[in-house]
């Protein structure tokens, strides 16, 4: 899908993103609701877009125009070694859901940190049941390291994820492939 494009996040944007913290939604609950310390919280990393801040970047996701998504790539001060990067990724609708824009922007993502040469890992966690996901990890050439037992939470119970990476050498090897 090459109409796919991070950007950095724009006030209004905002609107969009607080409606996806206020619903129910996979993978971006927020137990007991967004209330308004996270709401500041989120205007705060909307006017960081693109920048290194507070331990992550944070991009928008866009599909001809119109957002889609989110994406973060996170290392943390005193959480994650010097050059770890951690990605999350969340399509908000279920229709822009399989037709390749989250590997597309996983992609993107990861070719900036290697690009930029502040990484020399990146990573992602996904459920073990998240077939999709865990496809385009496999996709881009990120290898299945384990599974982080009891690892997120949710309305059921502590869930297994999978936790892949690609180091900076099995990018080399692989970028090219991406298209």
């Amino acid at each position: 899908m090459s109409d796919v494009r991070l950007r950095n996040l724009r006030e209004s944007d905002i609107a969009p993103l607080v409606y996806v913290r206020e619903h129910e939604y996979d993978g971006m609950a927020f137990p007991g609701g967004f209330d308004d310390e996270q709401r500041a919280l989120l205007y705060e990393r909307v006017a960081h877009s693109g920048d290194f801040h507070l331990g992550e970047y944070l991009l928008a996701i866009e599909v001809e125009g119109r957002l889609v998504g989110e994406i973060q790539a996170r290392s943390a001060p005193h959480a994650m070694p010097p050059g770890v990067f951690e990605l999350g990724v969340a399509l908000f609708d279920e229709t822009d859901r399989g037709r390749g824009i989250g590997t597309k922007a996983v992609g993107l993502m990861t070719q900036r940190l290697f690009a930029d040469g502040e990484a020399h890992r990146v990573q992602a966690t996904t459920d073990v049941d998240n077939a999709a996901m865990r496809g385009s990890l496999e996709r881009l050439g990120f290898r299945m390291e384990g599974v982080l037992r009891g690892f997120m939470p949710s309305k059921d119970g502590p869930r297994d994820y999978a936790m892949y990476a690609l180091t900076e050498e099995d990018y080399e090897a692989v970028r090219k492939t991406w298209t």
